[in-house]
């Protein structure tokens, strides 16, 4: 198998580098990469050969060669159309005659269920979130601009751990309604929702956390709508467990929102797997036929948008158990 996805090359091999490619059989793993990275890949990939060249299909076709592979398997999310082109000529012009076979979510499916150590960096990552979050609802005021409150947010961010899990979204007023603005030079005004985004990656994990705030006092719209997605969440995480599907648990939030009257003003799903990508298996969503695992970690988020108006989304990360669910995020709803 031949690996290039730098999540699951970086779960394999321990290789935090951006530029590398593990070679992976029965008898061997490597790790092919160029000079800049060659000292680095030797200490973090342990028990892999580190191979210092530019010329990966070369390296490819060679080790088909050496080791008589007849199969190989690349992974179809992250090969690209040419990747794989140049990689079918290469192994024809060495006369190599390994068929070239995708595989689709092989490593992700491993990934799926995560161990001690990653439940361990997913709580910490959790828990400096939480605390930007509190840092969040103390800054939201009318007259800051939406900018303004993502740049501090992350400032804080990146000195709680590694850096943000994806841009900071602040979302204010009518910009509210759209899921994943992207935030302006819109100040925040008075009684308005306001929605905040956020996650802390810490080691190359992730944490991901939303919660609704207004500015100053709110009106009748606000506190119903919120009413209505604090519920959907709550019912959501009380009635979630392992050998559900994520269609099953999706449909606890989206029926106590279709049911208050507003099922066409939550187009997303309730929530998806986090780790070391920010959106990775498995999801909880109409079309989620997966069944959720003891181990996984996924977020629960319903979400209420109404155009013109704004939106509220309530966001905790949670790990899934046999019995229920461990929620892991404590700020303030």
């Amino acid at each position: 198998m031949v690996v290039t996805g730098e999540a699951n090359r970086r779960y394999l091999s321990g290789f935090t580098g951006t530029a590398a490619t593990l070679l992976i059989s029965a008898q061997d793993r490597r790790l092919v990469t160029d000079s800049r990275y060659t000292e680095q890949a030797t200490r973090q990939a342990r028990g892999y050969d580190v191979i210092e060249n530019v010329d990966t299909l070369g390296v490819v076709a060679a080790w088909i060669g050496e080791r008589g592979i007849g199969r190989l398997g690349v992974e179809s999310e992250h090969t690209s159309l040419k990747q794989h082109r140049d990689l079918v000529e290469r192994l024809t012009k060495e006369s190599q005659a390994a068929e070239v076979k995708p595989l689709d979510g092989l490593v992700e499916e491993q990934r799926v269920v995560k161990d001690e150590a990653e439940l361990a960096l997913l709580r910490e990552a959790v828990r400096l979130a939480d605390d930007v979050m509190a840092a969040a609802g103390q800054t939201v005021a009318p007259g800051i601009t939406e900018r303004e409150l993502s740049l501090e947010l992350e400032r804080l961010i990146r000195e709680a751990g590694d850096g943000p899990s994806f841009p900071t979204i602040v979302a204010g007023g009518p910009n509210a309604a759209m899921a994943h603005h992207t935030p302006g030079q819109r100040p925040i005004g008075a009684g308005e929702p306001v929605i905040v985004d956020l996650g802390v990656r810490l080691d190359g994990y992730c944490s991901d956390i939303t919660r609704t705030f207004t500015a100053g006092e709110s009106d009748g719209r606000f506190a119903e709508i919120y009413a209505i997605v604090l519920e959907a969440q709550l019912a959501t995480e009380a009635g979630t467990c392992a050998g559900m599907t994520g269609r099953e648990a999706d449909a606890l939030a989206r029926e106590v929102i279709a049911d208050a009257g507003y099922g066409g003003n939550f187009g997303h799903g309730t929530g998806h797997g986090v780790g070391l990508e920010i959106h990775e298996a498995p999801t909880l969503s109409p079309r989620g036929g997966n069944v959720l695992t003891a181990g996984a970690v996924v977020s629960v988020e319903p979400g209420i948008y109404l155009p013109s108006w704004g939106g509220v989304r309530i966001e905790d990360l949670v790990v899934v158990e046999a019995d229920g669910i461990d929620v892991l995020t404590q700020a303030c709803k």
